[in-house]
């Protein structure tokens, strides 16, 4: 079985994990309980696309976490 390529580093609250695509970072947001966010802030929460090494911030609502793409932080 052949690895592929990781695309994203995703940080949530200071972990880090390498993964190969968007649905794979919609997957860890589910995973991931909302109340963290309202307590701890997201101050240490970010995408890395690794090929263009822009990185964006990370966002939620009353329903889940997001990607914000419109607002890149470099």
């Amino acid at each position: 079985m052949v690895e592929m390529d990781k695309k994203y580093k995703l940080v949530m609250f200071g972990f880090g994990i390498l993964l190969e695509d968007l649905d794979e970072v919609e997957t860890r947001f589910s995973q991931i309980p909302l109340q963290r966010a309202k307590v701890e802030g997201l101050e240490q929460c970010y995408l890395i696309d690794l090929k263009t090494a822009k990185k964006f911030n990370i966002k939620y609502n009353d329903k889940r976490y997001f990607i914000d793409f419109e607002n890149d932080s470099n």
